[in-house]
């Protein structure tokens, strides 16, 4: 109360956010779990419009809680929460986010896997059209890369599709792929 007083009237958008993530906090101790999803949903909105990007998860996540502790679902706030600290790569929040949604019997996206280049020419795929470029055949690109010649088709396969083009000789005469791997006019 001392703090809300001494806020009060002031141009001070993060004290008055904290004010009302403080007051969710003591509803949530108290019970109230109805109050308390209510302001930590306006936390969380404040806290995002700051930016407090760490404390508008936290808030999501406090709206979550007692949202479940009402008996009403508080999935979506709990999986807004997790993007938030995944975002701010939080892995210890993330962890405690995406066990509780496990308690609840969520199904959790996963994130494993390579990064995806999508119609960009991964760095091993811009080595092998340079070797191709240079006339490596599929063996002479596999002794020198340390690869299957399985692994080299299937590179030169996605670069052939990737650039648009139909064969190795058409990729030899093609432009010079950009150090990004970005195609051309993409």
């Amino acid at each position: 109360d001392e703090f809300t007083a001494g806020v009060s009237g002031r141009d001070s958008p993060l004290a008055q956010v904290a004010v009302t993530a403080a007051r969710a906090a003591l509803a949530e101790a108290e019970g109230d779990h109805h109050t308390g999803a209510h302001l930590y949903g306006v936390a969380a909105r404040g806290y995002a419009a700051v930016p407090r990007p760490y404390d508008a998860a936290a808030a999501w996540e406090g709206r979550g809680r007692c949202l479940l502790a009402a008996g009403k679902d508080g999935t979506a706030e709990i999986t807004e929460a997790m993007t938030g600290y995944e975002r701010l790569s939080a892995t210890r929040d993330v962890a405690r986010c995406r066990q509780l949604l496990r308690s609840l019997g969520r199904r959790l996206p996963h994130h494993r896997g390579r990064r995806g280049y999508g119609d960009m020419l991964s760095p091993r795929e811009r080595e092998v059209v340079r070797l191709v470029r240079n006339g490596l055949t599929n063996r002479e690109i596999a002794e020198a890369l340390f690869l299957s010649s399985r692994t080299v088709e299937a590179h030169v396969a996605r670069a052939l599709r990737k650039l648009g083009v139909g064969s190795r000789r058409e990729l030899a005469g093609q432009a010079v792929v950009p150090p990004d791997g970005a195609l051309p006019g993409a």
